[in-house]
């Protein structure tokens, strides 16, 4: 019995203690809050923020990067060390702060995005963006350095001339397909039969039965299949993104609101976020996929 009113004290201190804290962190939580907003709610603090990302940085040098007087830059300096972003050391160089340096990291991913969604702000806008992950809509950003392709009325195929051209130079590819040309078939046969490079394929259930009727017979299908350096994937479910993704080329389809895939407009970068952007767009279609060789040979 004695055991037992132990440990019912030990528990009601425990709630207690619980109590007590909760405001605290409550608090806590809060202030974090205050910072990031308060951080993010000026240009000025947003870019001081930014420029001292990759390290320390004085007055005078943080005035020639952000373009303003020493006064506006100091004045700006001591709001952020008073909210705990940035600290002083002593000899006028500014730095950022534990805390300052996951404020920076988030600042520049927003940052990022913007810059994106701006640049290319029709695109998005006018295209099915189901077949992105969560994950990856967080790291939009990373596509900040891409180029839109378009056809236009003196090169109405620029955008599918444009594939090709990242096909036929590429040393590795990695695509999803929910579309697929007879030319792309012809390409792909070329890269690995001829040029022996590394290629691994998603494609849809349709555009694996379209694959097997360009081919001659089942048979020859078959032997394709097990060329050492050639992977084939097939999704149960349709995607609404079309990817071909390089050694060094990333270019990147949609389809449209309507529900037809864009031949017209693309993504196209060489940029290595845009790189790694894609390979995980890739990974994530990979693991929905299951590979056609157990399903045919």
């Amino acid at each position: 019995m004695a055991t037992i009113i132990a440990n019912s004290g030990t528990i009601a201190d425990t709630k207690k203690a619980i109590a007590m804290t909760s405001p605290e962190a409550e608090k806590k939580q809060l202030n974090i809050q205050n910072r990031i907003r308060f951080a993010i709610c000026s240009e000025l603090r947003r870019n001081i923020i930014i420029a001292l990302r990759a390290r320390e940085k004085g007055v005078s040098e943080l005035r020639k990067i952000l373009g303003v007087s020493s006064t506006t830059a100091i004045h700006a300096l001591r709001d952020l060390e008073k909210n705990k972003i940035i600290f002083e050391d002593g000899k006028r160089n500014y730095g950022l702060t534990k805390v300052g340096e996951v404020i920076a990291l988030k600042i520049s991913d927003f940052v990022d995005a913007i810059d994106v969604l701006q640049k290319h702000e029709e695109f998005w806008l006018t295209h099915d963006l189901s077949a992105i992950p969560p994950h990856l809509m967080e790291k939009i950003g990373w596509l900040r350095d891409s180029t839109l392709v378009s056809d236009t009325s003196t090169d109405i195929f620029k955008s599918h001339t444009t594939s090709l051209q990242v096909l036929e130079n590429a040393n590795e590819v990695k695509g999803i397909y929910p579309i697929f040309h007879l030319e792309y078939m012809t390409m792909i046969e070329e890269l690995v039969r001829r040029k022996g490079i590394d290629v691994e394929l998603i494609v849809t259930n349709e555009v694996l039965n379209s694959i097997v009727g360009m081919v001659e017979t089942e048979e020859a299908f078959k032997i394709f299949l097990q060329e050492p350096n050639f992977t084939l994937f097939a999704m149960e479910e349709d995607t609404k993104v079309c990817l071909t993704l390089t050694d060094s080329v990333f270019y990147l389809g949609l389809f449209t609101d309507s529900g037809t895939y864009d031949y017209n407009n693309a993504l196209i970068s060489d940029a290595k976020e845009a790189l790694s952007w894609g390979r995980e767009l890739h990974e994530y279609h990979r693991q929905l996929s299951s590979n056609v060789v157990d399903l045919w040979i």
